[in-house]
């Protein structure tokens, strides 16, 4: 991602109700499939830390990321060891961790089956991988284009991906059930607005800290969206989470 990208990442992860609602989502995954605090847990593709920073606790954090600033941001923020590596060639021993977290990472990348394949290798044998992905190309504008996104997913397409490189899902649950339809109708007409030239169109994310007035609205529905997940699975969203082994 750009810098630009990172800084506002930094900024926003305590306080907008999407990241808030993402670290929710994680740590009930990590209970779900039983992570302990005695568990070393790699977060592939770890940002600017805000999943380790706020997980503190509930295992032994390593990080990767590709980029140096934002491993550096990551140390510094969640205080875990953090390696600045690709997530197609990591530096780790076979079987060296309890669990791993891919959150929004593998729609970053080009080879995305060599990174699950290598997610693989680490793990150790039966241990869970808690992966989070964006879904529906259609849906694809300025915000993926701004962090560098190659592609949004199917949910047979990412299914598929996981169980070619030898991962069995257990869990498959839409992400934002509610903010679907809004968020859609906004990707078509920003797409429509603003067509794909093959490169950026010079426009951020839509990351930001500020949501003014529908601050409390869009936590409202984040926080909703968060306790029925589990108990009543959504037939769509704007992402998939997968708990696989």
């Amino acid at each position: 991602m750009e810098t630009r990208e990172y800084e506002l990442m930094a900024a926003a992860e305590d306080v907008h109700p999407w990241f808030i609602q993402l670290r929710t989502i994680i740590r009930e995954s990590f209970e779900s499939v039983g992570v302990r605090p005695e568990w070393h847990v790699l977060d592939v593709g770890c940002g600017t830390g805000g999943t380790m920073k706020s997980l503190a606790g509930t295992c032994r954090f390593t990080g990767l990321d590709a980029s140096p600033l934002a491993a550096e941001m990551a140390e510094r923020i969640s205080g875990a060891k953090v390696v600045v590596a690709d997530a197609t060639r990591m530096p780790f021993a076979d079987r060296t961790f309890d669990a791993v977290i891919a959150s929004h990472i593998l729609e970053h990348i080009d080879d995305d089956g060599a990174a699950v394949a290598e997610i693989r290798r680490v793990l150790k044998p039966g241990g869970p991988l808690v992966v989070l992905v964006p879904c529906h190309q259609f849906m694809y504008n300025h915000h993926d284009r701004a962090l560098h996104h190659v592609r949004r997913y199917s949910r047979r397409d990412f299914i598929e991906l996981l169980e070619q490189n030898g991962f069995t899902p257990q869990k498959i649950i839409w992400t934002n059930p509610i903010m679907y339809p809004p968020t859609a109708a906004a990707r078509i007409v920003s797409r429509i607005l603003r067509p794909a030239d093959g490169a950026g169109d010079g426009r951020g994310s839509d990351t930001t800290a500020r949501l003014g007035l529908a601050s409390h609205l869009v936590s409202a529905i984040a926080s909703i969206e968060v306790r029925l997940m589990w108990k009543i699975p959504a037939p769509f969203g704007v992402g998939l989470l997968v708990l696989a082994r």
